[in-house]
Order: C-alpha cells, then sequence, then structure tokens
C-alpha cells in the first residue's frame, strides 16, 4: 500500500494494488475507488481530505499504531 496527499488539490490517494483501472465508482461525494476488469479494488482518491477529515496537516498519518510520514506533491 502507498499513501500520498496532494496538497494543491487537497486530495489523498491511497494505492491498494497496482493494475489497469477498468472503471471508477464513486462511492461517496469526491471520493473515488479504481477498480480493475475483475472489480479488485486499485486505488482510492478523497478529494477535499482536510475537509472530511478535520485533519489540516497530512505530513503524518497515523495507521493503527504507526505514524507515518507521507510524500506530499503540490
Amino acid at each position: 500500500m502507498k499513501i500520498s496527499y496532494d496538497k494543491e488539490a487537497d486530495a489523498l490517494n491511497i494505492v491498494l494494488k497496482t493494475g489497469q483501472v477498468d472503471k471508477t465508482v464513486e462511492i461517496s461525494s469526491e471520493i473515488f475507488l479504481d477498480l480493475d476488469k475483475k472489480g479488485n479494488p486499485l486505488y482510492l482518491e478523497i478529494i477535499g481530505a482536510s475537509e472530511k477529515t478535520g485533519k489540516k496537516d497530512f505530513g503524518k498519518i497515523t495507521i493503527g499504531k504507526k505514524l507515518i510520514s507521507l510524500p506530499a506533491f503540490a
């Protein structure tokens, strides 16, 4: 899994598995899930991430008990 944050778009991007995208599904307002031909999830994108999570800085996030630094793209 790879997680990154695009400051300019305020978008949190999560790569679950690499592959060729067959279709993109909007699972909620501004939350998109890319699927392969078999329906397996590949990529998750959350637009307006700071508004949706209440988090202003995505430089570091906590997953479970582990603090992770995210690469930022601007």
